[in-house]
């Protein structure tokens, strides 16, 4: 019998997957739009603003940084830095 471990890949995150992991909770939400509605003079009549806000906040908090992602390999030959001498 092997002693082998195998090790099993996570499948790849679907776009739908990331966007759901990236959305806040309704109570994250209103918990910053409440910070929110303090922070500007605890004013009535904003809520719909103050929630708007908090939403757009934790959203742009939550997106994973998107990383440049690499070039696509060139099919044109490499030039050797040597020859050219």
């Amino acid at each position: 019998m092997s002693s082998k471990a195998t090790t099993l890949q996570a499948p790849p995150a679907t776009e739908k997957a990331v966007r759901t992991a990236a959305r806040p909770s309704e109570q994250q939400i209103a918990s910053r739009a409440h910070q929110i509605f303090l922070e500007r003079g605890a004013t009535p009549g904003l809520d719909l603003d103050d929630w708007l806000q908090a939403e757009r906040e934790l959203t742009a908090a939550a997106k994973p940084h998107d990383s440049p992602r690499p070039a696509a390999p060139s099919r044109a030959p490499l030039a050797n830095p040597r020859s050219s001498r």
